[in-house]
Formats: C-alpha cells, structure tokens, sequence
C-alpha cells in the first residue's frame, strides 16, 4: 500500500511539473533545481553502506561501500587512491546523473574535474548544483554525446598536455568499449562499465553506432569483460577490481600495477546474487541472438 502511494505521488509530481515545463520554462527550471538541490545534500551527508551483491570476491572487495555512487565504486576509489597515495586529483566523468556517479565522493579531492553527458536535464541540474556548493573548484560540466569522433578532442580542449588524468569513468550504457578502444590519453585509473549478461567467456560487445541508446531494462548493452580486459591490456592497463555488482571493472596503468594484486578476469567473474542462474542462463541465450560484435 505503501508502495502504491509512493508511485502514485510520484506521478503526480512528474505529471505537475511537465505541465509547468510548457507554460513556463524559467519556473519549471527553479522546482527541478530545488528538488535536486536537496537530493545531492542528502547523498553527499548519506551513511556510507557496505553491502555485498555476489560472491567469488576478492581481497580488494573488503574495502567496497557506497555513498554517492550507483553501486560500490566509493569504496574502491577511495582504496586505489589511498595505496597511490594520491589526495589531489583530476577526474574526468562520462555519463552520469547529477546526485549519483563515480566522482561526487570525491569532489572535494578534485583539482581539475569534467562531467560530460548527453542529457540536458542532468547537466543543467549538476552545473547549478555544483556551481552553487564548490562555486571556487574547477568543475566543468558539458552536454554532448561522447562518440569516437569526439572523446580526444574534447578531453584535449579542457586539460592541458602536462595535466595527468589521474580518473577516468566511463559509463554510457552501450559504446564504452570503442570509446575506451580510441582513447588517446593515459589516466592512471580507468573505470568503466560492462556486461555481466556476456559471461565469462566471451568477448563481445554490441556494435558501434555513434548515437546508441540504451533502452531502460534492456540486457543488449556495453561489453563483456573479458573483451574490455584484453583491450585494456593491449594498451597497458591492467585488471585490479571488479565491484560486487558486477556492473564496473578498474583498470590500472602499467607503470603503477606493482602497487595491486592483478586479477583474472574469468577466475574473478561474479554474478549478482539477486538473480537464479536459471534466470541468468535463460536471459543470456536471448540476449546473444542479437546483433553483436565478437573479438
């Protein structure tokens, strides 16, 4: 019942506010800041939780939480950070929501930062937000859709050539291998999204198309690991966390792999306890009957 209210006020709210959007655009603006205003207080203020999603975890999963991230990135961040014992830093985001991604946690650490996503909507709400709380940090947010054609150019006109990357996310639910495949630059840490539907065993991705959408709920999407593990190692990065959600896998550049235990993708491959492995078995069979990329 309580559930039901819930959605029901939820509606109501959404349907209020795209009525406020078509009458007046300034006014529609003001509400939308309001509410996501207080929702990123309430984020960033939030108690850290250390749930576990899967299990064949490894030593570096002691250290998972979640705070401002969708799943336990926080936590690894905050690891790998600490043994590069590195407490300023430049970080880029692509794709994110405004009171929920990989860099929020760690804002305050940030020197120089870039949030890159292809909604208007969110980053209107996180430039206001961010401009309003850190108006003295060097945060930029741009509404573009990332593709092959534009990712080094991009990254090139907001740092400098002697300004080392320290973080780099990538999550836009569809092309993050090609993107990850035409990256010019170095960061030291690169984390970025797979597809855990794949398996272990192969190496897949969906196609390249320069304007692909995800569709809400749908499995045909991103890499599978094993495909993103052997394009990092071909350009010197290297596998040292695999979050127990099994959405987002950490790779490190060559020259500061000594300071991490280097994991195995197909030995360290977990599944989300949430979901039977009939469930899993059954989705994944229709889910490579669609169009696919294989290495």
């Amino acid at each position: 019942m309580g559930l039901g209210i819930s959605r029901r006020i939820r509606s109501f709210r959404n349907n209020f506010l795209l009525k406020v959007k078509k009458i007046n655009l300034p006014l529609y603006r003001s509400l939308i800041f309001l509410g996501a205003y207080f929702k990123f207080i309430y984020k960033i203020n939030k108690k850290k939780t250390f749930k576990k999603y899967s299990i064949n975890l490894d030593e570096i999963n002691k250290y998972e939480y979640k705070k401002t991230s969708q799943n336990n990135e926080d936590g690894i961040i905050d690891f790998i950070f600490s043994k590069l014992k590195v407490n300023n830093f430049n970080a880029i985001e692509i794709g994110f929501d405004y009171f929920e991604n990989n860099s929020i946690n760690i804002i305050k650490k940030i020197r120089k930062g870039l949030f890159i996503d292809g909604s208007e909507e969110k980053v209107f709400l996180l430039k206001k937000i961010l401009k309003f709380i850190y108006p003295k940090k060097n945060l930029k947010v741009l509404n573009t859709l990332i593709n092959k054609k534009n990712i080094n150019s991009i990254i090139s006109e907001n740092f400098e050539k002697n300004d080392e990357i320290d973080f780099l996310s990538i999550d836009v639910d569809g092309i993050d291998y090609y993107l990850f495949q035409e990256l010019n630059f170095k960061p030291k840490i690169i984390c970025i999204e797979y597809n855990f539907w794949y398996g272990k065993n192969l190496k897949c991705s969906v196609p390249y198309l320069e304007n692909f959408e995800w569709e809400l709920g749908s499995l045909y999407s991103g890499a599978s690991l094993l495909a993103l593990n052997d394009l990092a190692n071909s350009k010197d990065y290297h596998l040292i966390a695999i979050e127990s959600s099994c959405v987002n896998a950490f790779f490190i550049r060559g020259d500061l792999k000594h300071n991490f235990e280097i994991l195995d993708p197909e030995k360290s491959f977990k599944e989300p306890l949430k979901y039977s492995e009939e469930n899993i078995v059954q989705a994944r069979q229709e889910l490579l009957k669609k169009n696919l990329n294989f290495f």
